[in-house]
């Protein structure tokens, strides 16, 4: 019996690997933009890369209980509506877990369009309902600073606010998926103040558990 489930667990390891490689194959074969307006698939490699190296670390949950980490570290893709402009970036996103339900979260994103690009720091409360095993709403209220930079090269700072929500999808005890996340991204610099849809997606790492 031993035998026979290390046989299954080793072809279980052979597939997700598979998997995680033949993804990653894809995404490398990705050399012309996307065709979606305003999204290049340059944008979308490093978030679709670090889901392909989730699905290979996916296990069964060792409980049925969810379990409440002590910090996740969130990467992906954003995207950014601003001033008739589509802008395409990143963020990053560090939360300490205070309850089941609580977190404070630091919040850094960046997105480009040409010459012009935009960045936001914001700290702040992190929400989250954990009611069902694997999927996960969260909401955020963040404020911070705003940095942008016109086509000419001047560097303008002001304030940003960070007001949205999300869904993340558990894949593992280790892994979340954030499945998507939108946006009111508040910028008051100079003396213009403006409100932008933002929308992204990405990966959790969950550390540790309470």
């Amino acid at each position: 019996m031993k035998v026979i489930r290390l046989e299954r667990m080793n072809r279980s390891d052979s597939s997700r690997t598979f998997v995680g490689i033949a993804f990653f194959l894809g995404v490398m074969r990705l050399r012309r933009p996307a065709r979606v307006p305003g999204i290049t698939a340059q944008a979308l490699i490093p978030a679709l890369l670090a889901f392909a190296f989730a699905l290979c670390d996916a296990r069964p949950a060792w409980s049925q209980e969810h379990e409440v980490p002590q910090a996740e570290i969130m990467g992906g893709y954003s995207y950014l509506h601003s001033s008739d402009t589509n802008f395409n970036g990143w963020k990053a996103t560090l939360v300490g877990n205070v309850n089941s339900w609580l977190g404070m979260a630091a919040d850094f994103d960046g997105e480009y369009a040409g010459e012009e690009s935009e960045h936001s720091i914001t700290f702040g409360p992190h929400f989250v309902l954990r009611k069902n095993k694997r999927w996960t709403p969260v909401g955020f209220g963040l404020i911070g600073v705003a940095i942008e930079k016109s086509a000419s090269g001047e560097m303008e700072h002001g304030f940003a606010t960070e007001l949205g929500g999300g869904l993340d999808y558990e894949v593992s005890h280790r892994w979340t998926v954030r499945v998507f996340d939108v946006t009111a991204s508040i910028t008051h610099v100079g003396e213009e103040t403006n409100v932008s849809p933002k929308v992204g997606f990405g990966v959790v790492l969950n550390l540790g558990h309470k």
